[in-house]
């Protein structure tokens, strides 16, 4: 064999690496940017979008595009996964905080408007409202496990043990606080009311649930134990959002007319002060540390970031036409996969990718080993003459 059949295997080596990775490149996904803190995701009404933030450099750094809508939005407790509810259609987005993509969509009914999830973070409900019912979801298998009947549902807020939901009924003639039990999606109880009601959350220690109404300038505290009124706290005016700062120590609402964020202490039902946002703050999300607040404004197109020990703004944050529901997760741990390990991760896509590689990488090490073993032989015969 000649000597110049050396160089060519070795070309010959070259080559297939180059072809190995050639193939793999086309299928690796690419990579979202990295955020420096933990990411927000606030829906974008008119935009149908999901705008997510990085809260440590307070600015949007992607959005992901949703069906017609999005209204209700949750976090699961790992941080892994954001479901979307979009009213102008009827599904549930599920989005992979990882790669910043849907990964699977749900189908619940005609105009889901709010969400809750569990604290395990097993199931996630959805107020349909177009279709008068609570989904049961199963995150998990993200599949619907059954449908509880609730008129004109809106939003829920689920007992800190997991095991009751209340559903705000909007059904005009029958409004309502409907209760749910969770484990066999039935109704066990209601509280009527004269209003409308919009937004509810449940205290820490489950022993307050507050709540507002649509025409009434105070936020409603119920006792869950007698389900009766127990307490109204007087707050600016066309209250919507309610929210409990974990320890119980604080409360939370907007109030739509003034374009406030009003701090309320839940021992005394008194309001605290008042922090003024943009206009028309429409929903409440809390930090990881619980020191910061975010503040969807929908008519100001903006998040304002309230810094909670000394009640100031400290940031507003452009995110696109009508922001409405937010949340914020903790950073999880599997955010920096690389493009390879992603390329390769569940789909057949991806497996024959992997597979493809090994032959084109096992190739050329055949090639490398042959021409190893021709420049051997043509050392040897060297020194032979």
């Amino acid at each position: 064999m000649r000597r110049s059949t050396v160089p060519a295997l070795l070309f010959g080596v070259v080559l297939a690496l180059f072809g190995a990775f050639g193939q793999a490149a086309p299928h690796a996904a690419a990579a979202p940017p990295q955020a420096a803190g933990p990411k927000a995701y606030a829906g974008i009404f008119k935009d149908n979008t999901v705008a997510v933030l990085d809260t440590a450099t307070n600015a949007v750094i992607g959005k992901i595009p949703v069906p017609a809508g999005p209204h209700g939005i949750v976090a699961t407790p790992d941080g892994r996964h954001v479901y979307v509810s979009s009213d102008g259609d009827s599904k549930v987005s599920v989005i992979d905080t990882a790669s910043d993509t849907i990964t699977a969509t749900i189908e619940v009914g005609t105009m889901p408007h709010g969400l809750a999830i569990t604290p395990d973070g097993r199931q996630v409900l959805a107020a349909v409202f177009g279709a008068g019912q609570v989904v049961f979801i199963d995150t998990a298998t993200n599949t619907v496990l059954g449908q509880a009947p609730v008129g004109s549902p809106h939003n829920i807020a689920i007992t800190p043990d997991g095991r009751t939901a209340y559903v705000a009924s909007q059904t005009q003639g029958q409004t309502a606080l409907v209760i749910l039990d969770i484990a066999s999606r039935k109704q066990t109880g209601s509280v009527p009311l004269d209003k409308t009601p919009r937004a509810l959350n449940f205290s820490p220690d489950g022993k307050q649930l507050e709540f507002t109404l649509a025409g009434a300038d105070a936020v409603q505290v119920l006792d869950p134990a007698t389900n009766k009124i127990a307490a109204q706290i007087g707050v600016g005016a066309s209250p919507h959002h309610p929210l409990f700062v974990p320890g119980g120590d604080m409360s939370l609402v907007v109030a739509q007319g003034p374009g406030e964020l009003d701090v309320l202490d839940p021992a005394k039902n008194a309001l605290v002060t008042a922090v003024k946002v943009g206009d028309m703050p429409h929903w409440i999300a809390l930090s990881p540390d619980n020191k910061t607040a975010y503040v969807t404004n929908e008519n100001s197109n903006s998040v304002s970031v309230v810094n909670l020990g000394n009640d100031s703004v400290t940031a507003t944050i452009p995110v696109g036409n009508a922001p409405r529901k937010i949340v914020v997760v903790p950073a999880p741990a599997a955010q920096g996969v690389t493009a390879l390990a992603a390329t390769g991760s569940g789909g057949q896509a991806g497996r024959g990718t992997d597979r493809a590689l090994l032959l084109s990488l096992g190739g050329a090490a055949l090639l490398l080993v042959t021409a190893c073993a021709v420049a051997f032989r043509a050392s040897t015969s060297d020194a032979e003459r």
